[in-house]
């Protein structure tokens, strides 16, 4: 496990700053274990002239901080494609081909992939980069193909627009393909491919242009979610694989606190990249990001917080990207990295987790998730698969374990058209087990011919004033005839009955109306033929589920279409968010963060565990051993009691 600093081009290139960059780093402890230099500090590519003259000072910078500091030293390639239009006038500009998107709109500050000419100035960039001897290069993430500024999902230039035509053998303009992949699945899967096939093309040239140099250098990739760009991260990173395997920096927006719960929708984000990595790649140094690095953006306490939300989520390592991009004093740093400095032996004993995965509840998706976005008439517009995707670890926030591959799951979740993306057999496959969707799943579902397995089919839609009552069922217990008014006049949202087509559906709530009319069921349970526990939601699955006859009637409901297979439930009324790391449901660690500002006191949890006790370490790395206690409600569960954990503060417990 490595903390790495990502430290601005203004800290290097002026020698005045450089020196207090040393001084600083070497009053500071050794705090990081690596330092990445940045190539430059705007997002357009550089000039290759511009390039070599900062890369030629590069190799000395790194050789002065190896030395004096015993770190290992980088070079972060900021702009390769270019990220999109800024400080043009000092950039590279070249009669290239800019990429182009749906709608012909071009961004000017990144350049079309296959373009030959491109390639030939990447080639020479990444010669130069080896050339200053680093230990490593890292790609940035310009190196995509969605979201260039005024440019939305690229490339549909008249270079890409031929390539893909002679891939697929028909012909196409750009209006035509754009009308086309709206249309056609098929078509849209071959768009998927061809993309992943220009990312890959562009990260190998990378590899062998390194390799001319220095085979050994190691090479890293930032990414974020890359559904448009096909996800196909094993294949990318066997692209930049050398003599050393590659190294991965996931990484997504959470630039500061404003909200505080982007902080683990991030961690999400990271869990997601990080679970779509061959297990070969140990280096997963997830980016934990304040641009544009002003310091009350973002509390420290955040920061710390943040890296173990990462680190819990999957990463093996920390990118901290924290300083600010100018010439400025950097003692206005020093509180935050003691902070990093404290909490060093927190994240190096979560670091020893590697890359056991964490385990609990699944949101469906696979790397042709794309597929699903948009309609049949604009495959580029609403609605987005990844808000589709992202709006189900809402579940998370209640103490329910959340997972990123089906493999470690207990429970699978599936939202909106996300089914289209998955095969026929996929389906099968999964309703052999637990899921619970919403009401848009079951009717995709449904179109596909599964209903027999989902028990029921979507009846009646309600766009006003319905309200969900708990029955009597045995899930619900002393929370039956409660109510949930998630008021369909301030969060609009269309709710919808249920109709059983199967014998053997239950219903665990009931829809009304405000003059107390029974309109039927929207929530069902039913286990089907295959032996699958399937429950349908139509009312807010995904939204306004805190209340304590909600989450209880969730964490009830999710233990029974796992068969009490969840490796832990935090059974008090609590915003606590929880991942559990490890190769099997009752053998692992877990991180739990209290996503709260109220201190959480006394927190009940569930977890299944061979082991008698349990040991709790704190973010000061204080470390005490709590008894687990046998659960009055099942043979498969031990209950502890932690004592506190403070507002957004953190704990982890350590199987023996």
């Amino acid at each position: 496990m490595a903390l790495m600093l990502r430290v601005g081009s203004a800290h290097w290139l002026d020698d005045a700053q450089f020196e207090s960059l040393v001084q600083f780093l070497s009053r500071s402890g050794g705090v990081f274990d690596e330092l990445a230099f940045f190539t430059a500090s705007t997002h357009a590519p550089l000039p290759i002239s511009e390039a070599k003259t900062r890369l030629s000072r590069l190799r000395g910078v790194m050789q002065r901080v190896r030395r004096e500091l015993d770190v290992r030293a980088g070079v972060n390639v900021l702009a390769t494609m270019g990220h999109h239009e800024e400080n043009l006038e000092e950039s590279l500009d070249q009669d290239w081909q800019r990429v182009v998107d749906e709608s012909g709109q071009t961004c000017r500050g990144t350049y079309c992939p296959l373009d030959e000419r491109f390639r030939g100035y990447v080639r020479e960039l990444y010669i130069h980069a080896a050339l200053s001897r680093p230990d490593f290069i890292w790609i940035d993430d310009d190196v995509r193909l969605a979201g260039h500024g005024a440019a939305h999902y690229t490339c549909f230039c008249d270079r890409c627009v031929s390539r893909f035509s002679e891939e697929v053998g028909r012909s196409f303009t750009r209006q035509q393909l754009v009308r086309a992949l709206s249309k056609d699945f098929s078509l849209r899967r071959r768009w998927l491919e061809h993309n992943r096939r220009v990312i890959h093309e562009l990260l190998s040239l990378i590899r062998r242009a390194v390799d001319t140099v220095d085979p050994g250098i190691e090479i890293g990739f930032m990414t974020g979610d890359r559904f448009y760009e096909g996800y196909d991260f094993s294949r990318w990173a066997e692209a930049i694989s050398g003599d050393s395997p590659a190294r991965w920096r996931p990484g997504g927006g959470f630039y500061w606190d404003d909200v505080p719960m982007g902080l683990v929708e991030k961690a999400h984000d990271v869990g997601r990249q990080v679970a779509s990595l061959p297990v070969w790649v140990e280096t997963i140094q997830s980016e934990l990001e304040n641009f544009p690095y002003h310091m009350l953006k973002k509390s420290i306490h955040t920061v710390v917080v943040e890296s173990v939300a990462h680190l819990a989520a999957g990463a093996t390592g920390i990118a901290f990207n924290i300083l600010t991009q100018h010439t400025e004093p950097l003692d206005q740093y020093k509180p935050l990295l003691e902070a990093i400095h404290t909490a060093r032996p927190v994240f190096l004993a979560l670091g020893e987790l590697g890359r056991q995965p964490p385990r609990g509840i699944f949101p469906a998706w696979n790397k042709d998730l794309f597929l699903a976005n948009g309609t049949s008439e604009n495959w580029f517009g609403p609605p987005n698969v990844l808000s589709l995707l992202r709006r189900q670890y809402v579940l998370g926030e209640i103490g329910l374990p959340m997972c990123y591959d089906a493999e470690s799951a207990s429970v699978i979740t599936l939202s909106g058209r996300i089914p289209d993306s998955l095969s026929d057999e996929y389906l099968e496959k999964i309703l052999r087990k637990g899921v619970y969707m919403d009401a848009h799943a079951c009717r995709a579902i449904c179109e596909r011919g599964f209903s027999d397995l989902v028990g029921v089919e979507v009846a009646a839609e309600y766009s006003e004033d319905a309200i969900e009552v708990f029955t009597n069922h045995e899930l619900n217990r002393k929370h039956a005839s409660r109510k949930r008014d998630c008021r369909q006049s301030f969060w609009p949202e269309t709710a919808y009955t249920l109709n059983a087509v199967e014998d053997g559906v239950s219903a665990v709530s009931r829809l009304t109306n405000y003059r107390g009319d029974d309109l039927g069921p929207c929530l069902s349970i039913y286990e089907n033929r295959l032996g699958g526990r399937v429950a349908v939601s139509g009312y807010y699955p995904w939204f306004l589920i805190h209340s304590d006859s909600k989450t209880y009637q969730l964490k009830s409901l999710f233990l029974w279409l796992s068969g009490n297979r969840l490796p832990i439930v935090v059974d008090s009324f609590a915003k606590i968010v929880v991942w559990a790391r490890g190769r099997k449901d009752d053998c692992c660690s877990y991180v739990l963060v209290n996503a709260s500002l109220d201190r959480a006191e006394k927190v009940e949890v569930s977890v299944r565990s061979p082991s008698p006790a349990v040991t709790l370490v704190t973010m000061n790395g204080d470390r005490q051993q709590l008894e687990l206690d046998t659960h009055p409600d099942s043979s498969l569960y031990r209950r502890l009691v932690i004592p506190e954990i403070e507002p957004w503060g953190a704990c982890f417990l350590l199987q023996p």
